[in-house]
């Protein structure tokens, strides 16, 4: 089963899990910042597809790209996430 996830004009299909997969990114470029740091940067989609694979998921993606040391950790969480995937307001 396909569901729908709509981020105004971009719509995403996501598999069961509910976690959009690499493959489905629409944009060639993927771009990421952190809320709790000064990082960002970004990356060719074709090349995160050759390193991680096509099917990886976003959620997973962004933490081996962050390799952030607040992963995992209480109160002090990893900030980083996709530029492009946040409505702008």
């Amino acid at each position: 089963m396909v569901s729908a996830l709509n981020f105004g004009a971009i719509v995403f299909a996501m598999p069961q899990t509910g976690a959009i997969l690499l493959n489905v990114f629409p944009l060639k470029m993927v771009r990421l910042a952190c809320t709790r740091c000064p990082r960002k940067g970004q990356y060719r989609k074709a090349t995160l597809i050759q390193e991680y694979g096509a099917a990886i998921s976003l959620p997973t993606l962004r933490l081996l790209i962050a390799k952030c040391e607040h992963d995992g950790k209480l109160g002090t969480a990893c900030g980083v996430y996709y530029v492009d995937l946040v409505p702008k307001k």
